[in-house]
């Protein structure tokens, strides 16, 4: 039996990953609540009840699909046995055909964050972590002896981060292929936590 906890849980859900569908297909800009709706199976009515504005609807799903994906993330890690290979991951995943429409949404919210003041810290708030995160798996491969102790593990860690979020956008663009974009990342990888 679903509770309506879980009910409302489950339509709120289905109403974010439509709207990130509707982001990713459409774009930001065009970002119609009727289209939500459509792709959710609910009202516009029922849209409009959880998310009073556009720009609530674009943040909330923003968070929900960087939950989702840390969420996944965070699973990969934990069957990894050293810190090395848990940077290695977190890092290659940026350039992961199976993030699929990651980086495409991210595209879009950034080119919102003029006409949405609001999204900018939640946007720098989950950057921070992904690069905060990239850092203390650093430190962690150093207390595990899998990366050397003479690393400076912070500037390391976004220099790392900066390179994967580069290829990112590279491979968004087409302009290298995943098998280049891992290669070079890789490399990157190796050329910081090997020096």
């Amino acid at each position: 039996m679903t509770t309506s906890v879980q009910a409302t849980g489950d339509r709120v859900g289905a109403i974010l990953r439509a709207t990130c569908q509707v982001v990713v297909a459409e774009g930001a800009h065009e970002l119609r609540v009727s289209s939500v709706a459509e792709r959710a199976g609910v009202s516009k009515a029922l849209v409009h009840y959880y998310f009073s504005t556009r720009q609530e609807l674009m943040r909330a799903a923003f968070a929900f699909a960087e939950d989702e994906r840390e969420r996944a993330l965070e699973a990969e890690l934990e069957e990894l046995p050293s810190g090395a290979e848990r940077v290695e991951r977190a890092l290659l995943r940026a350039v992961d055909p199976e993030d699929g429409d990651t980086p495409a949404l991210w595209n879009e919210v950034w080119s919102s964050l003029r006409s949405d003041p609001e999204l900018r810290p939640l946007v720098q708030e989950r950057y921070r972590a992904w690069t905060d995160r990239i850092v203390r798996l650093v430190f962690e491969g150093q207390a595990d002896g899998s990366v050397p102790g003479e690393v400076e593990a912070s500037p390391a860690g976004w220099r790392l981060a900066a390179a994967a979020d580069g290829l990112e956008s590279i491979l968004y663009l087409g302009l290298l292929d995943v098998a280049a974009a891992r290669a070079l990342l890789s490399d990157a990888i190796a050329r910081e936590l090997m020096p």
